[in-house]
């Protein structure tokens, strides 16, 4: 999804208390907002700064997940050490998000091509399955650095 629609969507959001509440609380007025995000204004634009806080204040990081996509990258969180219990559920939850855009592109594909509706339906769960891969290799990473401290010692004695 293009980053400027995204970030409309969020601020829009009536789960996240919709444009007047954020408005509010970013210290703006609700107009000055809708402008910013509106994706047929060319006179007001988000700032960096005032797109973190809209992500921040929401807990709606899809503005930065349509950024990385567009770039051809991902995003995810990067939470705390993972327990045995939440690397497995990373791993379940990874390949449960596989399984939801193999489904999805079957059906996408049931006629030959796919239609703007089936991508637009597709690119979220891809975008999706990607972060919870990323998720994992994090995951995986620091428990691989917990169980083995005595490799931290030689991380700067190897060669590129």
């Amino acid at each position: 999804m293009d980053v400027i629609d995204t970030a409309h969507k969020t601020v829009h959001n009536p789960a996240h208390g919709g444009s007047a509440a954020l408005a509010t609380r970013m210290g703006m007025s609700v107009a000055v907002l809708n402008n910013k995000v509106s994706p047929t204004c060319s006179t007001h634009h988000l700032r960096l700064d005032e797109a973190l806080t809209v992500m921040e204040f929401t807990g709606d990081h899809s503005i930065i997940q349509a950024m990385a996509s567009r770039l051809g990258g991902v995003y995810c969180e990067v939470t705390g050490e993972a327990t045995k219990d939440e690397l497995i559920m990373t791993a379940l939850s990874a390949s449960a998000c596989q399984g939801d855009v193999m489904t999805e592109m079957h059906k996408a594909l049931e006629d030959g091509r796919i239609s703007c509706n089936e991508l637009d339906s597709l690119l979220p769960k891809i975008q999706k399955a990607m972060s919870s891969l990323q998720s994992l290799k994090n995951h995986v990473k620091r428990k691989h650095a917990k169980d083995n401290p005595h490799l931290r010692k030689n991380q700067g004695n190897k060669k590129p």
